[in-house]
């Protein structure tokens, strides 16, 4: 490219620029070095898949672009120098592959919050000496540079330093520049001047870009590691040397990074943890909250981090594995999770909006729990593990408030011939005396009693609601749901003797212990039942059987049939305007959802009043919460 050329470039740049002001939230980082900054392992999928539009790249040359990397059906369009594109790689040129910078600034974007922007711009030359970026060597260098590297220089007009302060001082127009990101020194291995030649490019880059006096911090990264074997990892006894010389250098580690076949450049896999390593130092050194657990270089891991700003990296150790997917509520489907060097398999998703999100891992087609998550799903049948998205409004969000306590009894079952388990909650101040009304709540087909406690949280949201003065004090009884008799399809009339059968249970045996051993408050104005899912079912039946017993219910996704409403409750239409509360509420994703709909028309066909709630969503427990966290708010009042 002529100078005259450039010169248009940057001049038609700078107008387009100056028509917006600096953003101080747009944050950028300037990239330079030899040919691992510039990228040499082969772009995956997973690498041009979720790149947020918060994550920039300006182009230091031009791109004819309309082709894919490495066969990625995704192609790069293509791209003029000095302007601004989304960070699909390439990063560096053209051709090139993929680039520590690609997963720096994807993990910037993650861990900071959602008005701040990341721009990076790469200059880097595979193979090139420092002198390639030194002011006073740049013009003797050309001409004794190999000939397979002339192609390089000439891309950025043989100054590859005054191409990145060209495209640097155009970044500045838009955004503030933040840190600068280094990888160089194989071609230098050794060489005790390499520091201060540096130091020397590092402080030209501030005095040409206005930044004399300003602390930018610069990350030098290491070569490969002797630990993978590499050929020049006598230089990184060199590189340890720079923070001597440069007050704002902070070095890199490539421990355990893993090197390709050469043992002089990373693997994709090295570059995406290198990536993430230069992100994590600039994090700190920006003041923000850098995720906690173990990293991703060390021997340990945390089956789940929770990132500051709504993300979540997901983790599984299984170096023999072949392909490992993450399943979880959060996202419809699987995803497929990336390995590391020590068989660690690893995803990051954002959710929607914040809740508790049931997840587990599909490991070459067999479903199985996180290894490092006490958080479980109890369930009669495959467990999932739980992971809980920090929100400071959520309900289930354990505050500095009076907390009630969770008690697990068990009781004799005249019907069924066994002794059953109980899960009660009690609330704050239940132990200086008084009586209480009891909600009974029950779960749904093959949870278990512990469901609404682990799952459901009820005792967490109940401790706030009652803290709000939201909800009146209260003693919640979670039975098991199941009844020996298996579990008929709710379509079915043979489902009518389970509910049958949990109403007698009910009635005979579960309040007739609760009031024979906890302080509550007796009569049908001082009892409430909901259910999710079966236990809806079974709380429908069971309140209709016994209007005499019961005065609020609730269902959350959950009916019954008109064939079995007919049958079943024949005077129902006078009988049921004794309740002080029939509240329904589903999703309208949920797969019972036109079934609700059908019991809803029952009532209203016969002029019959009752409340309801329709959400987004399917047939979940973050739906269940919610529909437990409004209908708290209305029993006993």
């Amino acid at each position: 490219m002529k100078k005259s050329r450039l010169s248009s470039v940057l001049l038609l740049a700078a107008s387009t620029l100056l028509v917006r002001a600096q953003d101080p939230n747009f944050h950028i980082y300037l990239c330079f070095g030899q040919s691992n900054m510039e990228g040499n392992a082969r772009i995956e999928q997973i690498d041009v898949e979720g790149i947020s539009d918060r994550y920039l790249t300006m182009a230091a040359v031009d791109y004819k672009g309309n082709f894919a990397p490495n066969g990625i059906p995704e192609a790069v369009e293509p791209r003029q120098m000095g302007h601004w594109y989304k960070a699909v790689p390439p990063l560096c040129r053209e051709n090139n592959g993929l680039t520590p910078v690609d997963w720096f600034g994807r993990t910037m974007v993650e861990n900071t919050p959602d008005n701040i922007r990341i721009g990076v711009v790469n200059v880097a030359i595979g193979g090139c000496s420092i002198n390639a970026f030194l002011e006073d060597s740049i013009e003797s260098y050309i001409p004794v540079s190999p000939f397979w590297m002339k192609g390089m220089l000439a891309a950025y007009d043989n100054n590859p330093y005054k191409r990145l302060v060209d495209m640097a001082r155009l970044a500045q127009k838009d955004g503030v520049i933040k840190g600068i990101l280094f990888l160089q020194g194989e071609t230098n291995t050794g060489d005790p001047k390499w520091p201060g030649h540096v130091k020397t490019v590092y402080y030209a880059l501030l005095r040409d870009l206005g930044l004399t006096g300003t602390v930018i911090p610069f990350l030098a990264g290491e070569v490969v590691n002797n630990d993978q074997g590499g050929v020049c990892a006598a230089h990184n006894d060199v590189i340890a040397r720079l923070p001597e010389v440069i007050g704002a250098a902070k070095v890199i580690s490539s421990s355990g990074c893993p090197a390709g076949p050469d043992c002089l450049h990373f693997t994709a896999e090295g570059y995406r943890q290198m990536g993430k390593r230069f992100a994590y130092e600039m994090l700190a050194l920006e003041g923000y909250p850098v995720p906690a657990g173990p990293r991703f270089w060390q021997t340990d891991f945390a089956s789940h981090i929770v990132h500051p700003f709504g993300q979540v990296t997901f983790n599984y150790n299984a170096p023999k594995a072949s392909k490992v997917e993450l399943s979880c509520q959060m996202f419809p489907g699987t995803k497929e999770m990336t390995r590391n060097s020590k068989g660690i398999w690893s995803v990051t998703v954002k959710p929607e909006k914040a809740d508790i999100y049931p997840y587990n891992f599909i490991v070459d087609g067999i479903q199985v729990q996180a290894q490092n998550n006490m958080q479980i799903f109890p369930n009669e049948n495959f467990k999932a593990s739980l992971v809980e998205m920090p929100s400071k409004d959520a309900l289930y969000t354990v505050n500095d408030v009076p907390h009630g306590r969770v008690s697990y009894v068990t009781y004799k079952s005249s019907v069924l011939g066994e002794n059953r388990p109980l899960v009660v909650y009690t609330p704050a101040g239940y132990e200086k005396g008084g009586k209480y009304p009891v909600f009974y709540l029950v779960s749904g087909t093959t949870d278990t009693e512990e469901t609404w406690f682990k799952v459901g949280k009820v005792n967490v949201i109940l401790d706030n609601l009652i803290a709000q003065k939201k909800a009146v004090p209260m003693i919640v009884v979670m039975p098991y749901g199941y009844m020996n008799n298996g579990t008929p399809s709710p379509t079915t009339m043979a489902a009518t003797e389970m509910y049958k059968t949990f109403s007698q249970e009910m009635t005979e045996c579960i309040i007739p212990y609760v009031e024979a051993n906890f302080n509550v408050k007796k009569g049908r104005d001082n009892r409430a039942i909901a259910g999710f899912s079966r236990g809806g079912g079974q709380s429908i039946f069971t309140a209709y059987s016994n209007l005499d017993k019961f005065a609020w219910l609730a269902s959350y996704s959950a009916y019954l049939t008109p064939e079995m409403m007919d049958v079943c409750f024949p005077n129902l239409t006078t009988d049921i305007k004794q309740l002080k509360l029939m509240w329904f509420g589903v999703g309208t994703s949920d797969f019972l959802y036109q079934n609700v709909l059908d019991h809803q028309a029952y009532f209203d066909n016969k002029g019959i009043s009752y409340e309801k709630t329709f959400t987004e969503g399917g047939h979940t427990w973050m739906n269940a919460r919610t529909y437990l966290s409004e209908t708290l708010q209305r029993f006993f009042k």
